[in-house]
């Protein structure tokens, strides 16, 4: 069983990629760690209570979580569904900006005192495609766990 007492859960920012400051969720156990990080991948949708919930299990069982959300630039202040269909309509999310911006989530996790040194992805639906994309690129990936792949 992990070591610590409640969860801290909040939305943050951080670089992703080119520099561009994004917004994540992170969720982490409270105590001084070490942790290890998983870096969650949200569904076309984006980064909705669902896939917030996600993240924040994934605290309570003693990792520090982090969800890049994926469409910030393009609708920073829209609810996911309106988020969603403004990045479908303009292509998607281009697969070397989503490396950026999960490079920059890895960066994040690296820099947190109580960050175990270990970093696993997991992406759901297009977040799957994503994930196993990231796996292939990333040195900083330790594993990658696919929990469907979509378009």
């Amino acid at each position: 069983m992990p070591n610590y007492e409640g969860l801290l859960a909040e939305t943050l920012t951080y670089p992703g990629a080119n520099g561009d400051i994004i917004n994540a969720y992170m969720a982490r156990p409270l105590g001084h760690g070490p942790y290890p990080g998983v870096i969650v991948i949200h569904h076309m949708p984006g980064w909705d209570e669902a896939t917030k919930e996600i993240t924040r299990r994934f605290a309570h069982h003693g990792y520090v979580a982090v969800m890049p959300n994926l469409h910030y630039r393009e609708a920073p202040d829209a609810a996911p569904d309106d988020a969603a269909a403004i990045s479908r309509s303009a292509g998607g999310v281009p697969d070397d900006r989503f490396i950026g911006d999960a490079e920059g989530s890895a960066t994040y996790l690296s820099r947190l005192p109580y960050y175990s040194g270990k970093t696993r992805m997991i992406g759901f639906c297009s977040g799957g495609r994503q994930t196993y994309l990231a796996a292939g690129r990333m040195d900083t990936i330790d594993a990658a766990w696919i929990a469907g792949v979509g378009a």
